[in-house]
């Protein structure tokens, strides 16, 4: 006689994702705890999926006026997959040390990578910075702040917990994603594109 295991836990739902990722762009940006909240009980692979391509899109956002081009695009994407990978590893080896429930990898990558869709909005921003320079400027810093938020709500909503259990846990990894996009972009592409590694 047959019988299946009841500890085996099935992420994968045959019936696919109950929410599409347009509806969890929007839904981020403007209810972002119901969303996460909704993405909670995705499958893992799925909640992987929309954190990837949030991340592929809001890097474009990142991108410094004047300087959009094919290997400065390439270049910033990288970065920007990387930074992402870097601090969601970072949060969750947190959280395994201090034995934070709820601590799924892909989850939480998924859920930091949609906090970071308010940087999109810097990528029209930026054709207007050109004739002014301090509207991308203060814009910038609302989009940072709003994606703080954003970041901080996902991991309150990812690992289950009240926000201000999760707050020091969220602002070093936020400001260290933003100090190695910066460093990286700044120093290591900036270097290779100008010719400095080649002679």
């Amino acid at each position: 006689m047959h019988t299946e295991n009841p500890n085996i836990n099935y992420n994968i739902s045959n019936d696919g994702p109950t929410i599409g990722f347009l509806e969890a762009f929007y839904g981020v940006l403007f209810c972002p705890k119901k969303v996460f909240e909704d993405l909670f009980n995705e499958d893992t692979f799925t909640t992987m999926v929309y954190g990837t391509l949030a991340v592929l899109l809001s890097s474009l956002g990142k991108l410094e006026p004047g300087s959009i081009g094919i290997l400065n695009l390439f270049g910033v994407e990288v970065i920007g997959l990387f930074s992402w990978i870097f601090v969601g590893i970072f949060i969750f080896f947190l959280s395994t040390v201090f034995k934070t429930p709820n601590n799924n990898l892909g989850r939480l990558l998924g859920f930091t990578g949609l906090s970071s869709i308010p940087f999109l909005l810097l990528a029209p921003i930026s054709l207007i910075s050109n004739l002014n320079s301090s509207i991308y400027s203060i814009c910038e810093i609302l989009v940072n702040i709003w994606s703080f938020i954003l970041f901080w709500i996902a991991l309150a909503k990812g690992f289950q917990l009240e926000a201000w259990r999760v707050l020091l846990m969220a602002i070093i990894p936020f400001l260290l994603g933003i100090f190695l996009f910066t460093f990286l972009i700044a120093n290591l592409l900036g270097m290779f594109f100008s010719g400095a590694f080649i002679r």
